[in-house]
């Protein structure tokens, strides 16, 4: 008994030293920038929004995703980046079941609120169905929390499993203090999509085909570039292509008409690049310079799977969305989202005061929450299939990789993204670095054991002898 005591004190202190190497992990090694000696790192600064990657970069407390209605997520449908405000009733219900993840995704723009941080706002019921797990900022942590926060104005039918990863979860609460301080926000969205949607064209939009080109003809309405095209003749577009477009302007595209509109985004132009695949340098750039102001139109359907770039602004609209978006996601009606590997990603729009990235995350007043306890990662499905380029589309640039702006925090690297991102069968915002860590540690644990064994069969041997 002597012989085993000493040595579960000596693997005690082993396991003590490990730890404070950080051999040994008791949850993700990835942090949301924050705390660091000169101050959290919150938004990008202008010109510098990171393309796709796996890392948390920035932290913004505006909202990404809003719906006025309901919010229902099936078939495959993966993941949603940033604050979700809903103001009716949200349902996730994967089929057949499976992860999607909310607040901090696998790949997205890295752009998300602070650890603690509410992620997911109801105002109605939250309904999370058998066979699915909603994973809400998975492994984010900071010195203010840890993982995102749920807030419910009324209950939630927890059928699947609904995990915050240390964050609060609340409900009951009310449609008021649920969405506070977002509980107005369908009043911004109509309020901004009108005043936008009032502005004197400084470009021109031509259809031929399926193809949509916007040009600049002249100086920009500040640093704002504004088109117009009816919404009739926007609907069955699939390539869209922006020309001349100012160093550092904002392009509004104002959507006229009560026409519903329907896409299938296959490819984007913007200054002779191609943007919309995921090895592009300009990829962040142009989803947050560009919003499409859908101001009067009552349906908007994003199909197939390709990547629409560019905010979206519908504040009478219902929508539905198998394509990606890049960029925020505001529609005054019922949202659905349930494409193969559907994501929405949080590039704020540069062109507004009121959709841009807010320096300082919300502080609705949820206490901060007791670290999470371990678990085993969430694993995303594959990303989206990037469209291939046709003779009329703009062609594709070479792959280059990614030019995020480093967070005052350390973080992981994040992986550069190909052209055709695809599912590595791995963890969550799985890194080279990270597998190495664990095989650091399993090495030393490895010989740490040896170690052990020996010793204590030598002492054994003594002992008997």
């Amino acid at each position: 008994m002597h012989v085993t005591g000493r040595t579960a004190g000596r693997t005690g202190s082993a396991l003590a030293v490990l730890l404070s190497l950080g051999l040994l992990g008791t949850g993700s090694a990835f942090a949301t920038p924050s705390g660091s000696d000169s101050g959290p790192t919150y938004c990008p600064s202008s010109g510098r929004l990171p393309g796709i990657g796996h890392s948390p970069q920035f932290i913004d407390g505006n909202v990404a995703l809003f719906a006025g209605g309901d919010y229902t997520v099936d078939g495959s449908a993966a993941e949603a980046e940033g604050l979700l405000v809903i103001k009716g009733d949200a349902t996730l219900a994967k089929d057949p079941g499976g992860v999607f993840n909310i607040g901090r995704v696998g790949a997205g723009s890295g752009i998300l609120p602070d650890a603690g941080e509410p992620m997911l706002a109801v105002g109605g019921k939250l309904t999370v169905a058998k066979g699915t797990k909603v994973d809400v900022g998975f492994g984010v942590t900071s010195r203010s929390g840890y993982g995102g926060a749920v807030r419910v104005g009324k209950q939630i039918d927890e059928k699947g499993e609904l995990t915050t990863n240390g964050g609060a979860r609340s409900a009951g609460l009310g449609a008021e203090r649920a969405l506070s301080p977002y509980q107005s926000f369908d009043r911004t969205i109509g309020d901004e999509s009108s005043s936008l949607g009032k502005l004197k064209a400084t470009g021109t939009s031509v259809r031929a085909g399926g193809t949509v080109t916007f040009r600049s003809t002249g100086a920009g309405n500040g640093k704002l570039q504004v088109f117009e095209v009816p919404a009739a003749e926007l609907d069955g577009a699939s390539s869209f292509v922006f020309e001349s477009i100012p160093d550092g302007d904002s392009v509004v595209v104002n959507v006229t008409g009560s026409h519903a509109v329907s896409m299938a985004p296959m490819s984007v132009g913007f200054n002779d690049d191609r943007v919309d695949v995921y090895s592009s340098a300009r990829f962040g750039e142009a989803a947050s310079r560009i919003l499409y102001n859908f101001e009067d139109s009552p349906s908007l359907t994003l199909g197939g799977g390709g990547n629409f770039m560019g905010s979206i602004l519908a504040p009478k609209a219902s929508a539905d969305f198998t394509a990606s978006t890049n960029g925020r996601v505001y529609v005054g009606g019922d949202m659905k989202t349930h494409g193969t590997g559907n994501e929405s990603h949080n590039y704020p729009w540069t062109g507004s005061p009121a959709f841009t990235c807010k320096p300082e995350p919300s502080k609705p007043g949820t206490p901060t929450p007791n670290p999470p306890e371990p678990e085993q990662p969430s694993q995303p499905p594959a990303e989206p299939g990037t469209p291939a380029p046709s003779g009329s589309r703009p062609a594709t640039p070479a792959p280059t990789p990614t030019g995020a702006e480093k967070s005052s925090q350390p973080v992981p690297a994040p992986s550069a993204p190909s052209s055709e991102p695809k599912d590595d069968g791995g963890f969550l915002a799985s890194t080279g670095a990270q597998v190495g860590m664990y095989a650091t540690a399993a090495g030393v644990l490895g010989g740490l054991g040896a170690g052990l064994l020996m010793f204590t069969r030598r002492r054994r041997g003594q002992i008997r002898g």
